[in-house]
């Protein structure tokens, strides 16, 4: 934890030995395994820093070190270290107020580039959640250019920069496409732990694009839509074209159907809210997905999927989902807009039966 200080790993274990009482260089050599020379040395230093003080021995005893108090011995590294901390954070500040004073001058082609390769697309989109500090908004949808097992968590399912990503602060905006939901993406893994961490996801069908912006400074879609592939991407940054990409995200989102609260707990409803179970089917009876897919989604099979549906139109006394989805949101048990979903899947009046036992 020391390195940020700059004190090398040796300089570090030296100190931290020397928290747990005074130690000679023998002693200090004994027990950290490293040559007396190195040690010595290495005293010199954390003395020159101020971090360790020399103890004469008395009748021709050894020397002792003693560290200074570290609330002490840090707090003028730590001031040196935020003054210049804050001193580069002004001078990015400037260079960033140059780039847009300067950005109306810029040659067009400067604005978009072009990314070919699947190695080069992987490489830019961890580059842009890297680069994020407050939001990320992605359109999620097949094909997958990082899909591989090495690119995911074997656990969750997840891809370890977004996690860091979102641990970091970053948030998530994602609207995940239905063929994403039914082919590739799993409720029980992946989606869930996303939520888990304050991703916020919706659900659309027929999704026109995939796409990922971090913040307003850049943004990333596929070269060619039709055949899709991911072969090649353009790199938006700052322009018209990057704000009407960010206008478009927006107008889809408002669109599309929220998924993520009941997966995450997070619902707003009432204190007698469903189970989690009840919560996960409600949530994926948003999506439209046929009741195969939500089925294998949560991991029962078909039969116990329906019978679980009949049981919430029962409790509710719904006879087809679109009144289950009314009933369920005016109790709080979803959002308002979940009631969408049955008649955007194209559900008739009258559809309430279930199907076999």
């Amino acid at each position: 934890m020391l390195e940020a200080l700059d004190l090398d790993p040796v300089q570090q274990q030296t100190y931290e030995a020397l928290v747990d009482g005074a130690l000679t260089v023998p002693e200090l050599r004994s027990s950290l395994g490293i040559p007396a020379t190195r040690i010595r040395a290495t005293l010199g230093t954390l003395q020159e820093l101020n971090l360790v003080e020399r103890v004469a021995g008395s009748r021709g005893d050894p020397d002792r070190y003693l560290p200074v108090s570290p609330d002490v011995a840090f707090d003028t590294l730590l001031a040196t270290r935020e003054e210049e901390l804050q001193r580069a954070r002004r001078h990015v500040q400037q260079l960033a107020a140059r780039f847009r004073a300067n950005s109306d001058a810029r040659d067009p082609t400067d604005l978009v580039e072009i990314v070919t390769g699947r190695a080069a697309v992987i490489q830019q989109v961890d580059q842009l959640q890297r680069s994020a500090r407050r939001q990320i908004r992605g359109i999620d949808r097949p094909p997958y250019v990082n899909s591989g097992p090495d690119r995911r968590d074997p656990k969750t399912g997840m891809m370890p920069l977004q996690e860091q990503t979102m641990r970091r602060g970053v948030g998530y905006r994602v609207i995940y496409d239905m063929e994403g939901l039914a082919t590739f993406h799993r409720l029980d893994m992946d989606i869930e732990a996303c939520a888990e961490l304050g991703e916020d996801a919706r659900v659309m069908a027929g999704t026109p694009t995939k796409m990922m912006i971090a913040d307003d400074r850049l943004g990333l879609i596929p070269l060619r839509a039709a055949p899709y592939e991911v072969a090649s991407s353009v790199v938006v940054h700052p322009s018209g074209l990057l704000e009407a990409l960010c206008e478009f995200f927006e107008v889809l989102w408002a669109g599309a159907l929220p998924l993520s609260d009941h997966l995450a707990e997070r619902s707003g409803g009432s204190a007698d809210g469903p189970e989690p179970d009840d919560g996960r089917l409600l949530a994926l009876l948003s999506t439209g997905l046929t009741d195969q897919v939500m089925a294998r989604q949560l991991g029962i099979s078909h039969r116990t999927f329906q019978r679980r549906l009949r049981n919430l139109m029962k409790r509710f006394g719904a006879t087809t989902r679109f009144q289950l989805g009314l009933r369920a949101a005016s109790q709080g048990w979803v959002e308002a807009g979940n009631e969408r979903a049955a008649e955007r899947s194209g559900e008739r009046p009258n559809a309430g039966s279930t199907g076999g036992g």
